[in-house]
């Protein structure tokens, strides 16, 4: 195990030497590859995850450049950055990721970088992060779930705080920060752009509000506690967790109580996610009797695309789908 660990890192610190080394080779020669952006040129900003990026898009606007280092489908949890990835986070004068342990690569990444004239957005930073997964584990699934809270949460917490509307505008106001110290030229539509975008964030979560209150259900259960925070935020209990854990399968006592929960508290649906194998999901909803809903954390596919607004609708839906 300890050699594979460290084959691992010195391919990635591998990949990082050779994105470097490309820099150094090519930067200075082809337009739009140095890290600082040149006057009159857009702000290249890079961001981990599709919400962050289009976070960065609506308070940038036509001032910056917003490139997505994890593609469409991936889940940040096991990404491994490419070459071309390094290269385009390296380039960036403003670079936003989630961090608490969801990007693993961007912390190593950032260590290699150096401080530079780069500006960093962690979004969990100043975020009191939960601590446990917010579900009601029994017997060994509770035994489970506690053993495995440290290797879910990384870092000590769920990083998964853009699903709350609520804080994400709080992100959003860091992101403009950046920006603002990055280029202070434009610090008026910066400032403009966040005020319009926090009332959309804002008109958002009473939308959710308002919808909830009006749900029959209020209990669920998820593949993944991604949504923890939006759970939390609206008065929602996830009462069954089917992946404690990134890539760790589910015993079959742990199905089982899952099974369980879904007949104790009525649930008509289990809700899958679209970057995640469902399988384990097909199986319990099929035992339960219940359909498998899919739950988008971070979007990339029809009908919201890149747009949080639309993804958060989008969940929004599928929620009340299954629990008004």
């Amino acid at each position: 195990m300890r050699t594979g660990l460290i084959s691992s890192l010195s391919f990635f610190w591998g990949k990082i030497c050779l994105a470097i080394f490309l820099i150094c080779l090519f930067g200075f020669s082809f337009p739009g590859l140095s890290a600082a952006a040149a006057p009159g040129h857009k702000i290249l900003v890079s961001a981990s995850i599709l919400p962050l990026a289009d976070f960065c898009r609506h308070l940038g606007g036509d001032l910056v450049e917003v490139q997505t280092l994890v593609p469409p489908g991936a889940s940040p949890h096991v990404f491994e950055p490419p070459p071309s990835v390094i290269i385009r986070a390296i380039r960036a004068r403003v670079f936003v990721y989630t961090g608490g342990g969801l990007e693993p690569w961007a912390d190593k990444l950032l260590a290699s970088r150096g401080p530079g004239n780069l500006e960093v957005v962690q979004a969990v930073q100043g975020i009191p992060l939960i601590q446990e997964v917010e579900a009601e584990p029994h017997g060994e699934a509770a035994h489970e779930e506690h053993e495995s809270q440290e290797h879910h949460h990384h870092e000590g917490g769920n990083p998964h705080v853009w699903l709350d509307p609520v804080l994400a505008q709080g992100i959003c106001r860091r992101i403009s920060a950046a920006l603002i110290k990055v280029d202070p030229e434009h610090r008026a539509a910066y400032e403009a752009n966040l005020q319009e975008y926090l009332q959309e964030l804002e008109g958002l979560n009473r939308e959710i509000i308002r919808r909830v209150s009006s749900w029959r259900l209020h209990d669920f259960v998820t593949f993944h506690p991604a949504f923890a925070y939006f759970a939390k935020r609206y008065g929602l209990r996830q009462v069954g967790i089917i992946e404690l854990a990134p890539g760790r399968e589910p015993t079959p006592r742990h199905l089982q109580e899952i099974v369980a929960a879904i007949k104790k508290y009525g649930i008509r649906v289990v809700f899958a996610e679209p970057q995640l194998n469902p399988r384990v999901a097909e199986v319990i909803a099929g035992e339960a009797g219940v359909k498998v809903l899919l739950l988008d954390p971070v979007g990339g596919r029809p009908p919201y695309g890149n747009d949080y607004l639309k993804l958060m609708r989008y969940n929004l839906a599928v929620m009340e789908e299954a629990m008004k």
